[in-house]
């Protein structure tokens, strides 16, 4: 047993992102019960949807003050180099007050539990979790909150309860379409630009592929590819991964079933459209847990209009990134024979 083992009994929360301060202090103010954030170079993100360790310390006081649990997320891969400053910055955040932790390194989970006994450890999507067995054995490295590929439904999530007793964490997507993937462990992004980082805190440098850390993953599932040979006309376009929508039906299901974090993407998305996204999905799960409102239709017109928002944005943001990758791929290379590796 944990020695921060989660209280079974605990209602269901919903966690916010946070790329800014800004957006920290949105979701906050509009209910948010905890917050997740990445320090700049140790958290899978571009640069501009992580945050320095100012505002992380200021967002840690802004939320803690308010009832709100702040998370930090330290979910790359630190190499042996690496490893002295990545438990540095443990150490840190949990002085300043953090009351998680979400990573993704196996090596690492022990580490934290043996720094910050009475922390929270959710082990990242980027984890790669394929069955319900892989609970117990983030159970036994010292993890508390698994979160599960949002292409699992009820009857895996009944499984993964009767296999551990760890807690359960779920994105805030309907399961539209099933199947196993393994979010975080994508290399395609390396095979369109290798390039160095540096952190911003110091002078630390960072060397790896997309899904290493400090790199962008250029979302190259989600744009349109031409699929056929060049006799074919017109070549077909398909994407390798269907977009996701935005959960309400199976939200009264999986709050029965004992889901404890209800997770919101969006480091990357504009402030005003997570603060609002907060603040529809407080008053649904409010209305779940107290018995209010419990009939989803009555939601649906509202989340329609939400969930056009978020994919107008997701668009944009894909196109962004993908320019992004063809700009990178147009200029010389930073060092000469530099390689990219998966």
């Amino acid at each position: 047993m944990n020695a921060s083992a989660l209280d079974p009994n605990r209602p269901a929360c919903l966690l916010a992102p946070a790329g800014s301060l800004e957006m920290a202090m949105a979701a906050v103010d509009a209910g948010a019960d905890a917050l997740y954030m990445g320090p700049l170079g140790w958290s899978r993100r571009p640069s501009e949807s992580e945050m320095n360790d100012d505002d992380i310390h200021r967002a840690i006081d802004y939320a803690n003050a308010r009832g709100c649990e702040p998370r930090i997320v330290l979910n790359t891969f630190p190499s042996p180099l690496e490893m002295d400053a990545w438990l540095d910055k443990v150490r840190l955040f949990g002085g300043w007050g953090a009351s998680g932790f979400i990573v993704t390194d196996i090596g690492t989970m022990p580490l934290i539990r043996e720094i910050l006994p009475d922390t929270q450890i959710h082990v990242s999507i980027g984890s790669g979790i394929t069955n319900a067995w892989d609970g117990r054995f983030y159970q036994h490295l010292g993890a508390d909150l698994l979160i599960i590929p949002y292409r699992w439904g009820e009857t895996e999530i009944d499984q993964l309860k009767a296999t551990s007793n760890i807690g359960i964490e779920v994105f805030l997507f309907e399961t539209v379409q099933t199947g196993i993937i393994c979010p975080g462990r994508c290399i395609m992004s390396s095979y369109l630009k290798f390039r160095d980082w540096n952190e911003g805190e110091g002078n630390h440098s960072f060397h790896g592929s997309a899904n290493r850390g400090a790199k962008e993953c250029y979302r190259v599932c989600q744009t349109h590819w031409g699929h056929g040979t060049e006799r074919d006309e017109p070549h077909q376009q398909l994407k390798l991964r269907s977009d996701a929508r935005l959960m309400l039906h199976q939200l009264p299901a999986f709050i029965e079933r004992g889901v404890q974090f209800f997770k919101l993407s969006g480091r990357e998305r504009p402030t005003e459209m997570i603060r609002d996204l907060v603040t529809f999905y407080r008053k649904v799960m409010d209305g779940i847990l107290d018995g209010s409102q419990t009939d989803m239709r009555h939601y649906e017109t509202e989340l329609a209009t939400l969930q056009q928002r978020w994919v107008k944005a997701k668009s944009r943001r894909v196109g962004t990134l993908m320019a992004r990758a063809k700009g990178y791929g147009e200029q010389p290379a930073l060092h000469a024979g530099t390689r990219a590796h998966g």
